[in-house]
């Protein structure tokens, strides 16, 4: 009788299997397949492999559009530029969710859910609140911190100069990024550049989680478990999970500190950083009865300017861990190109001496970098690094051009593609050629959805701005005393990995002082 009952339920769940993994299938969509349970999970959690590189192959093979299963989860990938802003921009209202892996949480009801990941009113609140952080009068307070951790990262390179040594730039610039949003982030309160506790924990983000992604990928609701036992498992299994102890660990003490300063009778002042901006908005009240079926980014509705304790640590995790990674990846591509182009870092070079000639930079002169500003563009387009972020969820049925997509259906785009498509860009699509951004008919093609870095429409990447000024900031610094060289030790093309952002492995080169400055 066991036995019986057993064989039942193994061929009730292959069958419930193979009826999720032959969705696109009965549907007539053509897409790589995989296996039944799995789909092409295994594919796109590849660290060495990177799914973001095999979506292009994919997408030769299929087409602009075609759909894989990922365990449950049903998965269109897109690289029609038509496609991408109508569903990022036009008919954001059928789309307002985002692809997540199940470990994430549930983004209607985690209690630490936070901006990138929480959808509808939820998310509107959140962005509501935080969009202050990036203001231009945000960034002019933090541009000196910005600038000192600059400073102190060109110390470190003088060193390794003087010496005569290689740098891997890739982990000079995570050391630089981790400084600066620690900083104005999470109120550390002094450097620990090249001994920050903290590093290796935030790089087992990118670098870590296969097994997390796996298990809670074939079978979902492992995650809820996971997520309530990641106290008491090893930091190695659930690394993601250990920051945020830290985090929680640093905002209880900022709560004990400001609640001893009123005891004293200080008065609070401006918020020093982004926990005291969200402690500022703290409330005791549940906000998980927002219910988003009404939910329009139009509706004109009073947005709650008000958050939970757990929604203060979500909120400073993302910020840590998109202002980690990102910006140093940009960084390393941006010095990269600069190294195997001469002349383009001799123009740069150039702008930089003109528009930045004093010691210290100030905010307004970074405004005034356009050719910087141009190959910062051009890098982004040629190794679009966040593309894990271009994703959204069909939150009710919706049709466009042709296409249906179902409630529930997530939704990736091939930024990869999309920046390498010739007929956009021209025959020298896989040049590195800055100037293009200077052709004003280039400007369309930030808005119609052929050149999405950041993301685009209403949940365009928050920190864009911050991490465009921590760009300009260090390669000016480090532009007015070096040029960037390249090595034999220099991998030429740039060996490229990741699962959540697309990384090189290494950036190595030298920094050589400028003759014509001496």
């Amino acid at each position: 009788m066991l036995l019986v009952l057993f064989s039942a339920v193994l061929l009730g769940v292959f069958t419930y299997s193979v009826w999720i993994w032959s969705y696109f299938i009965r549907r007539g969509i053509k897409g790589p397949r995989g296996f039944p349970g799995i789909g092409m999970l295994m594919h796109n959690i590849d660290h060495e492999n990177p799914p973001f590189l095999k979506y292009q192959k994919w997408t030769k093979e299929y087409g602009p559009v075609y759909g894989f299963t990922e365990g449950p989860q049903q998965t269109m990938v897109i690289s029609d530029p038509e496609l991408v802003n109508e569903i990022f921009n036009k008919q954001f209202d059928n789309f307002y969710g985002r692809k997540l892996r199940p470990i994430i949480g549930d983004p209607e009801k985690d209690k630490r859910i936070n901006m990138f990941a929480a959808q509808g009113k939820r998310w509107k609140r959140l962005r509501t609140l935080s969009s202050p952080s990036f203001s231009n009068n945000s960034l002019k307070k933090v541009k000196s911190t910005v600038q000192e951790c600059g400073s102190e990262i060109l110390w470190n390179i003088e060193k390794k100069v003087a010496n005569g040594e290689e740098i891997d730039m890739l982990l000079f610039y995570q050391e630089y990024t981790l400084g600066v949003i620690s900083r104005i982030a999470l109120g550390q309160s002094e450097s620990k550049m090249f001994k920050n506790p903290l590093l290796p924990k935030v790089k087992a983000i990118f670098n870590g989680s296969f097994h997390l992604f796996l298990l809670t990928g074939i079978f979902p609701p492992l995650a809820h478990f996971i997520r309530r036992m990641s106290k008491s498992l090893p930091a190695d299994f659930v690394p993601a999970f250990k920051i945020f102890d830290l985090i929680e660990n640093a905002v209880e003490t900022r709560i004990s500190q400001r609640e001893t300063d009123a005891k004293n009778g200080m008065e609070p002042g401006e918020p020093q950083d982004f926990i005291d901006l969200f402690l500022d908005a703290r409330t005791d009240v549940d906000f998980f009865g927002e219910k988003n079926e009404d939910f329009s980014k139009a509706a004109v509705v009073k947005v709650n300017r008000e958050l939970t304790f757990d929604e203060v640590i979500g909120q400073c995790f993302v910020f840590l861990a998109a202002g980690f990674d990102t910006t140093a990846l940009s960084l390393s591509y941006s010095t990269f190109l600069l190294a195997t182009h001469p002349e383009v870092q001799k123009k740069l070079q150039e702008e930089v001496d003109r528009e930045c000639p004093d010691p210290e930079i100030s905010f307004d002169q970074l405004s005034k970098l356009k050719f910087m500003e141009c190959v910062m563009k051009e890098a982004l387009r040629l190794y679009p690094l966040g593309t894990t972020a271009n994703t959204r969820k069909c939150m009710r049925e919706t049709t466009i051009s042709g296409v249906t997509f179902d409630e529930g259906m997530n939704i990736q785009v091939d930024t990869w593609t999309l920046h390498h498509n010739p007929k956009i860009w021209g025959d020298d699509v896989e040049d590195f050629k800055p100037e293009r951004w200077e052709n004003s008919a280039c400007e369309h093609l930030e808005h119609n959805g052929s050149y999405i870095p950041f993301g685009s429409g209403p949940r365009q990447c928050i920190g864009m701005r911050l991490a465009q000024m921590e760009q300009k900031i260090l390669l000016a610094q480090s532009l007015k005393e070096y040029s960037f060289r390249t090595t034999k030790n220099t991998q030429i093309p740039l060996k490229l990995v990741g699962k959540l952002t697309l990384s090189p492995e290494s950036v190595i080169g030298k920094l050589e002082p400028r003759k014509d400055i001496l």
